[in-house]
């Protein structure tokens, strides 16, 4: 079911921004692919995710405060995919009753990566503004499952 409501958020979002999503060699740069890829265990992964997540959240910062917005939406379409993306995998492979560090350290830049991107907002073009709003609003989605996951037991 989970799988069902994590695949249906990814496709209602890139039907809303009239595009495909980016190809999955396109989130990861090569040291976190090689991390990935290695990386056995779903912490190990999380901690990956929460990497990209900070590298694509400062190139989007940086993208705003150089007023390039270029290539912002695709940024912004790559986040959504990388969240979704782990949320899916840590749905279906963080099976541990103790709460997991690295998902709790995941949850919390995310979270603070909401709160700079939504301090940032108004500087976005306004013809960026909705797909800024959506991207936040599924980042806030995906935060509280991972909050929901870290409390289920």
């Amino acid at each position: 079911m989970t799988v069902f409501w994590a695949f249906a958020c990814l496709s209602l979002f890139f039907l809303q921004a009239g595009t495909a999503p980016p190809a999955s060699g396109e989130i990861f740069n090569a040291k976190e692919k090689a991390r990935i890829e290695k990386s056995d265990k779903v912490d190990g992964r999380i901690k990956v995710y929460e990497a990209a997540s900070k590298r694509i959240q400062q190139t989007l910062e940086d993208a705003i405060k150089k007023d390039d917005f270029q290539t912002f939406p695709d940024n912004l379409k790559l986040w959504m995919s990388l969240l979704l993306n782990s949320l899916e995998d840590i749905e279906a492979n963080l099976k541990s009753k103790k709460k997991s560090r690295a998902l709790i350290n995941y949850e919390i830049q995310v979270r603070k990566s909401i709160a700079s991107m939504e301090k940032l907002k108004i500087r976005v073009p306004l013809d960026q503004q909705d797909l800024m709003d959506s991207c936040l609003e599924q980042a806030e989605k995906v935060r509280k499952r991972f909050v929901e996951i870290l409390f289920r037991h």
